[in-house]
């Protein structure tokens, strides 16, 4: 072998050696981060709400929601200004559907993550009137904004109001919806701010996708969904399986964002309903159960508490009421309520 090909050789392994090097300090420095605390925090439990998905899949929405806040004894809510609910009419808005969530909320000493924009929960994420549909994007920006600071307006000294949550994964295209616009979400955050500087904002952004590092250089907290059993529809056969992230990766993912920008991190979307190509009521018992079942929920709860993130929001508690009320299988309501015992 020439000199020329022994120093090339030489070369090529000390930086593979440095490259290990670097990984392996990468590595250790994460899992000494993600390391579980001694004493971990106590862990607070909500829900995520929406009347149009209650109502939607047959159920009275008041009906449940008035459980939610009595039977289950929820205090962590979180709640949505649906657009296409509140301004059916360009310049006409009607609030009487979230007058009463907020009030009720209020009246049963619950705080409430107000979800404001035009992307938030529940598909087709973007939630836009029909009046509004046909606007070019700029048009529509405008009367977004314009919304979005009634929205502010009627809520920022609501008791029960505890933050605002701005759009739901806005850096994420995700839904049927525009591409994600940063300057845009920086012209609305600035206005909430602006209209009430005395509530944080949420930004949430997707668990499994992403590092939330681009979303969390925007509002106080970061949201983060956390979604275990997905489904693949690539085959001729229906299948679930898990995805590999283990739960110290949401820890060690919630410290550098504690480090980078000084902000929380919580999970604002707990998967706790099935998820397949059809919606659950159209599901199999059978169907139901590969994507979540009482033992995944279960395994989801131990989950999530091992993330030590300090909160964590329910996505599913229609489900659980679909399923007492129109299935007679009470055994999700059951184990929530037990979720939701006070701490003593």
């Amino acid at each position: 072998m020439t000199k020329r090909k022994k120093k090339k050789q030489h070369w090529y392994t000390t930086v593979g050696a440095g490259v290990l090097v670097i990984l392996g300090v990468l590595l250790i420095a994460g899992v000494l981060l993600a390391r579980p605390a001694a004493f971990p925090s106590a862990q607070k439990y909500g829900v995520t709400f929406s009347q149009p998905h209650a109502s939607g899949i047959g159920l009275n929405w008041q009906e449940v929601y008035h459980a939610i806040l009595t039977d289950l004894d929820v205090k962590h809510l979180r709640l949505v200004a649906y657009w296409n609910v509140i301004e059916p009419e360009e310049g006409v808005f009607d609030f009487t559907t979230l007058d009463y969530q907020m009030d009720q909320a209020a009246a049963h000493g619950a705080q409430v993550i107000l979800a404001v924009g035009r992307k938030v929960p529940r598909w087709p994420e973007c939630h836009i009137p029909q009046w509004a549909q046909e606007l070019e994007e700029k048009q529509q920006q405008e009367v977004v904004l314009t919304m979005v600071s009634e929205v502010v307006a009627r809520y920022k000294d609501h008791p029960a109001l505890r933050m605002w949550q701005l759009e739901n994964e806005p850096l994420l295209d995700f839904g049927i919806c525009p591409p994600a616009d940063a300057v845009f979400l920086q012209q609305e955050q600035q206005l909430i701010r602006d209209l009430d500087p005395n509530h944080p904002i949420l930004i949430t952004d997707s668990g499994e996708l992403n590092w939330w590092i681009d979303a969390s250089r925007y509002g106080d907290v970061v949201g983060t969904t956390m979604y275990r059993t997905v489904f693949s529809d690539k085959t001729q056969k229906l299948f679930h399986y898990d995805y590999i992230f283990p739960s110290w990766m949401y820890r060690l993912k919630s410290r550098y964002v504690g480090l980078l920008r000084n902000k929380d991190v919580l999970i604002v979307e707990l998967q706790g309903e099935p998820w397949g190509t059809v919606p659950f009521t159209q599901m199999s018992i059978q169907d139901r159960e590969a994507s979540f079942s009482p033992a995944r929920f279960e395994e989801l709860l131990r989950f999530a508490s091992r993330t030590q993130l300090p909160e964590a929001y329910w996505w599913g508690v229609e489900y659980w009421y679909w399923e007492k009320e129109n299935q007679g299988r009470d055994q999700y309501w059951e184990m929530a309520k037990r979720i939701f015992e006070p701490v003593t």
